[in-house]
C-alpha cells in the first residue's frame, strides 16, 4: 500500500497502484481495455445442474478472487459488490463467471490510480446502511452493504449476503442495520482507544442512515412485535444500541445513499457518484 501525505492541506491519500499493477500482469490483464464500471447491470444466468467446472478453472478462479478481494479490503471499496457477488460462484464458476472477474480487472486498469482520501478536521463517525431484496436468484437471499466515514473518506465497509432470507424489503433493511450496528460499536470502541478526546466517554451518537421508513420504525420502536416476531433474536440488537444512545438511524433518500453501490450493480452515473462519496479519486 503506498501512503502520500500533503501537510499543507492536512490531507493522506492511500492508493495500491503497484499492487494493482501485478495483479493485472499476473493475469495477463494489463492491456486489456478499460471499462467504466466493475460489473454489468444484468444478472447472471442460472449454474445448469449438470456443469461442472473443471479443477484448472476452479483455481484460476479462486487465485483471481483472492487477489481482488486483498484490494478491495484496503482502498478499493468501489469494487466490494463485484468481487462479493462473483466469490459466491467459488465452488463451480462458468464462463459467465470468469468473464465478470475480468471486469472487474479490467475496471481497475482504467482506475489503478484511485486514491482514498482523507483531508480536513476530524468529523463524527457516520454510517450508511442499505438492502437490496432476495437479490440473489439461487438463494433469494438479500445482500446487504455499509460504509462508515469519519470525513472525505470511507475508513469501513461491507457487502456480503444476508444468510437467512428475508420476507419483505423492510425486513431485508432491519437486518442490514443490525449488522451496521455492529459495526459501529466496534468503531466507537476503537475511536475511544485512539483519540484521547474519546477517552472519557465524549463521544456522541453515531447515526446511521437507511433510505426505508418501515425499517427505520421497526428499530426505534419494540411495540413492533406482529412484523417481527418471526425475525431472529440476533437482529434485534440494533433496538438494544438505538434504546441505549449509542446509534441513531435517520432517513435518507436513495438518491443520497452511499452504500447503495454495496448491495447492487449500477449504471454509470450513478456509480460514479457512489464511488466519489466513498472518498475516491484521482490524484
Amino acid at each position: 500500500m503506498s501512503v502520500r501525505r500533503d501537510r499543507r492541506n492536512k490531507a493522506i491519500f492511500l492508493s495500491q497502484r503497484a499492487y494493482v499493477e501485478k495483479v493485472l500482469r499476473e493475469f495477463d490483464m494489463w492491456e486489456s481495455k478499460p471499462v467504466t464500471t466493475p460489473l454489468s447491470t444484468s444478472k447472471f444466468q442460472p449454474v445448469p445442474d449438470e456443469y461442472k467446472a473443471s479443477e484448472t478453472t476452479k483455481l484460476w478462479y479462486a487465485k483471481a478472487i483472492g487477489s481482488l478481494m486483498y484490494a478491495m479490503l484496503d482502498t478499493r471499496p468501489d469494487i466490494a459488490f463485484a468481487v462479493s457477488l462473483c466469490s459466491r460462484y467459488l465452488g463451480n464458476p462458468t464462463n459467465e463467471h470468469i468473464q465478470a472477474v475480468k471486469r472487474i480487472m479490467r475496471y481497475l486498469r482504467g482506475t489503478i490510480d484511485l486514491e482514498l482520501v482523507f483531508s480536513g478536521p476530524l468529523r463524527p463517525l457516520v454510517g450508511y446502511t442499505d438492502s437490496d431484496w432476495a437479490g440473489d436468484h439461487d438463494t433469494r437471499r438479500s445482500t446487504a452493504g455499509y460504509v462508515f466515514n469519519v470525513g472525505t473518506g470511507a475508513i469501513s465497509w461491507s457487502s456480503k449476503r444476508q444468510p437467512t432470507v428475508a420476507l419483505s424489503s423492510c425486513e431485508a433493511e432491519y437486518m442490514g442495520q443490525t449488522q451496521c450496528t455492529k459495526e459501529a460499536i466496534w468503531l466507537r470502541g476503537l475511536l475511544r482507544e485512539l483519540l484521547a478526546q474519546y477517552k472519557h466517554g465524549d463521544l456522541q451518537t453515531t447515526i446511521l442512515y437507511g433510505d426505508n421508513q418501515g425499517a427505520i420504525a421497526m428499530a426505534k420502536n419494540p411495540q413492533f412485535h406482529a412484523r417481527t416476531k418471526h425475525i431472529d433474536l440476533q437482529w434485534h440488537y440494533v433496538r438494544e444500541r438505538v434504546s441505549d444512545g449509542d446509534v441513531e438511524l435517520q432517513y435518507v433518500p436513495t438518491e443520497q445513499q452511499i452504500a447503495d453501490g454495496l448491495t447492487k450493480p449500477l449504471p454509470k452515473d450513478r456509480f460514479i457518484m457512489f464511488r466519489n462519496a466513498l472518498g475516491l479519486s484521482n490524484p
